[in-house]
């Protein structure tokens, strides 16, 4: 009788187990998401609202801007701290437990920050928040009941940046040690004129990721999941949908400058992209313990 009472404790831990290690529903993931960001509106005031809110389709929604600078919006020093808690809990809402680390401790570095809302958040007209400041800007996008067909601008990065992308750096070194020689030729022949700072068009450089060794193949393939493990589930959706109308991941083109040889904590002075005329993932090592890394997508038409 004991040995049938463990047996069932046993099925029953497991079975929780299992509930407790399944990712968020998509659509759970989009609810937290939209009802954060909407509480956070509503706290504002009317005096708040005027600075934070611009048109939906206003022109600085797909803005990049890395440095330490003014930003349209309403600055985290005129927030009150109940607000900035909020802003905390949209954030956690949009990114997974890995992003959000990464994020919330690349917002603690000095300089002033800005909450800015593109149009005024509801369950079913389309609206975008974003957060902004020095080497750390989040984007949420919602577009009503039409399909989204755009992701970010999102930028990451950090100074110091310390470890905190060090398992991005890892799989970029051991993908380039997986490179063959020909096949870093035609990186570096296919580079050439193209820009490497973070945020630069893809273009024509690099070579599709299907075209490289089966190793290589999986190594650019699992360096692009990596950034995208930083968002829950519903924001991942949307760049996965994207690349999959795109042509899938191995469709996508790699670019290395730089020997990935080494980590920038080491020295090491690199920069790669991958992405296509639709997506743009990349890292750009700005110095030792300095980073920008930038994700954005967007379908035309």
């Amino acid at each position: 009788m004991k040995r049938f009472i463990l047996i069932g404790v046993s099925i029953l831990v497991i079975g929780s187990a299992v509930l407790v290690g399944r990712p968020t529903p998509v659509d759970a993931a989009d609810e937290a998401s939209r009802a954060s960001a909407i509480k956070l509106f509503q706290s504002l005031t009317d005096e708040q609202k005027k600075l934070a809110v611009l048109d939906f389709s206003d022109k600085e929604r797909y803005k990049e801007v890395f440095p330490a600078a003014k930003r349209p919006g309403i600055a985290y020093s005129q927030l009150k701290a109940e607000q900035k808690a909020l802003i905390v809990d949209v954030v956690k809402a949009m990114t997974s437990e890995y992003g959000a680390q990464r994020c919330l401790e690349v917002a603690k570095e000095p300089g002033e920050r800005y909450l800015t809302f593109f149009g005024e958040p509801s369950e079913k007209k389309p609206f975008a928040w974003r957060i902004g400041m020095h080497h750390l800007t989040l984007l949420f996008a919602e577009f009503g009941g039409d399909k989204a067909n755009e992701f970010g601008p999102i930028l990451l990065g950090g100074n110091p940046a310390k470890t905190l992308w060090e398992a991005e750096e890892k799989i970029v070194i051991e993908l380039y040690a997986a490179l063959t020689p020909e096949e870093l030729k035609k990186i570096q022949e296919a580079n050439k004129g193209a820009a490497q700072g973070s945020g630069g068009a893809m273009g024509k450089a690099g070579v599709r990721i299907a075209d490289l060794n089966e190793k290589s193949r999986k190594l650019a393939a699992s360096l692009f999941s990596k950034r995208l493990d930083v968002f829950a589930a519903d924001r991942r959706k949307v760049v996965d949908d994207i690349v999959k109308r795109d042509g899938g991941v191995e469709n996508l083109r790699i670019a290395i400058w730089g020997a990935a040889t080494k980590s920038h904590l080491e020295g090491g002075s690199y920069h790669w992209r991958i992405g296509s005329d639709a997506i743009v993932c990349d890292w750009q090592t700005a110095g030792k313990n300095h980073i920008h890394m930038t994700l954005r997508g967007r379908l035309k038409g």
